[in-house]
């Protein structure tokens, strides 16, 4: 789905309002019924309380809607309403709403002592999307009442404070959020690791708004979610075969870091590669035979580190520099099979130490096929287009290097984003904390490769392939426990994550 600015919001939800003939008001009201649903998933709504903090908005107006739904779902609810002399006029529709249900509602303003009801969960329903300057240091008072609050704290579409689409100073009052219940699209700022202390957690509700209007917004920044995933299905035919399924050349491995190169071997194998062939140095050759007798195995001259190339004239699909090392000798060999060989026909996926050696020498960029798939996390990424200010820094720098050179970027992270040649950006919507371990950048290239060899384009497979990363890690987390997470447990989890998504 797209990301779009708070300018491509509102002109959706005008589109909508025209095209389904409808009022904001009724909008409004989606909003509310789509938060009380979400509650109701989760909990008995007439056995809670709830204290519901608003603005003089229409973010504000939600949470007026939503007081009233949960009042007629017979739920305890204490309503705060800023005081002000101006107020949108869908938040007014709703407070007359209330006043004709008998429902009470407080003003509060910046002296106010909120009286939070004990044990209820917390709705900040202050300011919404639009959000384009600082809120002030007035609101710094109700900002810290509710985030020194014990209660569980809701936002409703983004954290009271927080701007869309631009970073906030560190002295803006913003709320610190549990859970952000966004409407229909997550918005940029949900997703930056700059906000994590304010967006613990989103969901994305749905409030109908035109499809073909969001669709029509110009917007290179995607978010994959699971609705997405069915499109990605792949149907084995009954007379197949495994040259079918692609023929992987694994090219790494060192010294003491051969088990990087196996791992992105197990994985291409799990995601459906046909057949893989790994190319290591001698000293991997008894302990590749041995943990992975389906791969065949190729040794270079050396028993240490890679120092030439092998013919890669049959394979079609290649990763290569897991566990790999930066040695001068791996350098030369490196550059020479890009400059000697037409790689043309071939689909690239360099990790790890290829993207180290990259990064020291540049020029071999020019010699990368196009979309060919690059997967560093930060800092090899620091090493490849050099430093950032920020997350949407980062953001732009990665468009301006793939659409320059005609690659695929795979920035890894909590939130891994995939950059497209055309400078288009996804945002991945699976994958947990106990991830961040050893090896599992190794398997993620691997996965990548897999899908790649078989029917894949560059593009779905490093889109789908993060996806299926990170959603294998959330299966095996659901068995073993975020803590207790390895790179091997990502791999043996693959099938059941194919399994879960597909049947």
């Amino acid at each position: 789905m797209k990301i779009l600015s708070p300018e491509q919001l509102k002109r959706v939800e005008t589109q909508t309002i025209t095209i389904q003939d409808i009022e904001l008001i009724n909008l409004m009201e989606r909003a509310a019924n789509a938060i009380l649903n979400w509650l109701k998933s989760k909990i008995d709504v007439s056995k809670n309380s709830f204290t519901i903090i608003c603005g003089v908005g229409n973010n504000g107006g939600d949470g007026l809607a939503l007081g009233r739904l949960l009042w007629e779902e017979k739920a305890n609810v204490k309503i705060y309403l800023q005081k002000n002399n101006s107020y949108s006029l869908d938040n007014l529709t709703n407070q007359k709403r209330l006043k004709d249900l008998k429902i009470p509602f407080e003003y509060y303003d910046e002296t106010t002592k909120l009286e939070i009801i004990p044990n209820s969960i917390l709705i900040d329903a202050i300011f919404g999307y639009g959000l384009n300057r600082p809120i002030g240091d007035e609101w710094k008072p109700i900002i810290d009442q509710i985030n020194q609050s014990p209660n569980t704290v809701i936002s409703v579409d983004v954290p009271s404070g927080l701007f869309c689409d631009q970073l906030n100073s560190e002295k803006d009052p913003i709320v610190e959020s549990e859970v952000t219940l966004t409407f229909q699209t997550p918005k940029l700022s949900l997703l930056i690791p700059e906000n994590q202390q304010y967006v613990n957690e989103f969901e994305i509700l749905d409030i109908s708004l035109d499809l073909e209007s969001i669709e029509k917004e110009d917007s290179q920044l995607g978010y994959f979610s699971m609705n997405y995933v069915p499109q990605f299905y792949f149907k084995r035919p009954k007379f197949s075969h495994k040259y079918d399924y692609g023929n992987v050349l694994v090219i790494g491995g060192s010294y003491g870091k051969i088990g990087a190169s196996l791992l992105a071997a197990k994985a291409v194998f799990k995601s459906g590669a046909g057949l893989v062939t790994m190319y290591v140095p001698k000293c991997g050759y008894s302990v590749i035979q041995t943990a992975l007798p389906e791969a065949m195995v190729q040794t270079d001259f050396s028993d240490e580190m890679i120092t030439k190339f092998p013919n890669v004239e049959r394979y079609d699909t290649i990763v290569i520099g897991p566990g790999m090392g930066t040695d001068e000798k791996t350098y030369r060999a490196f550059e020479e099979f890009l400059s000697e060989n037409d790689l043309s026909d071939k689909k690239l996926i360099i990790d790890a130490d290829g993207i180290n050696l990259l990064s020291n020498h540049p020029n071999l960029l020019e010699k990368l096929p196009k979309e060919t798939i690059l997967t560093p996390h930060d800092k090899e990424l620091e090493r490849l287009i050099g430093s950032w200010e920020n997350s949407y820094d980062k953001i732009e720098k990665i468009q301006s290097f793939v659409q320059s050179h005609e690659l695929v970027i795979v920035a890894k992270g909590f939130i891994t984003q995939t950059f497209l040649a055309n400078g288009e950006a996804y945002f991945n919507s699976s994958g947990n904390p106990g991830m961040a371990t050893a090896g599992s950048g190794d398997v993620l290239a691997g996965i990548i490769a897999g899908l790649y060899a078989k029917q894949y384009n560059a593009s779905e497979a490093a889109i789908f392939g993060v996806f299926l990363h990170g959603f294998s890690g959330d299966v095996a987390s659901q068995q073993l426990g975020e803590e207790s997470i390895m790179a091997t447990d990502l791999i043996n989890y693959i099938p059941v994550a194919f399994k879960t998504l597909f049947g």
